[in-house]
């Protein structure tokens, strides 16, 4: 192996993992994908340059880099992720302001799990159901649970992990877990 691409190949894997996170919210399979190949190449690179023909200066200053991406990483982590919703949310404006004016109007509780909407007061006439519906649909969300005072949008769930966003018109500081997005959204 050239020298040239196993130091090519370490800095395309650890670029790689650091922008994953920019599909975090938005594209969970895409962020996984990026974020596993980018951790593996990254190993099987840097235990090439750590355990192949390379000068000691070499194997030092890779490894301070990888420290460095490491380092990085934890810093931005949170920026990025935050960036992917903002993307996310201002992709899907129209939906979501659409699907926040219809549910907003109404005091009860809805929870809408893939093309169902379970609405115990029937508090939505059947022209709102049928466009919350649609509208739910070009959001590639795969729940929408309203409340007393906000929205929650479910974009990827596995188990016990959920990932999402949340219409908060009047913030909740007993809510103090979640991260302001941007506007009324919260994560």
């Amino acid at each position: 192996m050239r020298t040239s691409i196993k130091f090519i190949g370490l800095t395309i894997a650890l670029v790689l993992v650091l922008f994953s996170f920019l599909f975090f919210g938005r594209q969970q399979g895409t962020y996984q994908i990026l974020l596993l190949a980018g951790l593996l190449f990254a190993f099987i690179f840097y235990l090439v340059v750590l355990f192949g023909k390379t000068s000691f200066k070499h194997k030092i200053f890779w490894t301070i880099i990888v420290l460095l991406a490491f380092l990085t990483q934890r810093f931005t982590e949170g920026y990025f992720i935050k960036s992917s919703y903002k993307i996310y949310i201002n992709q899907h404006q129209q939906a979501l302001t659409q699907i926040n004016q219809i549910l907003s109007n109404y005091k009860g509780d809805l929870f809408i799990l893939n093309n169902e909407l379970k609405d115990t007061l029937n508090i939505l006439t059947p022209l709102e159901k049928q466009k919350v519906l649609t509208e739910k649909k070009k959001l590639n969300a795969y729940l929408i649970s309203k409340t007393k005072n906000k929205i929650y949008y479910g974009l990827w769930g596995f188990l016990d992990v959920r990932l999402g966003i949340t219409y908060m018109p009047t913030f909740d500081s007993s809510q103090t877990q979640m991260q302001h997005i941007t506007g009324e959204w919260y994560y």
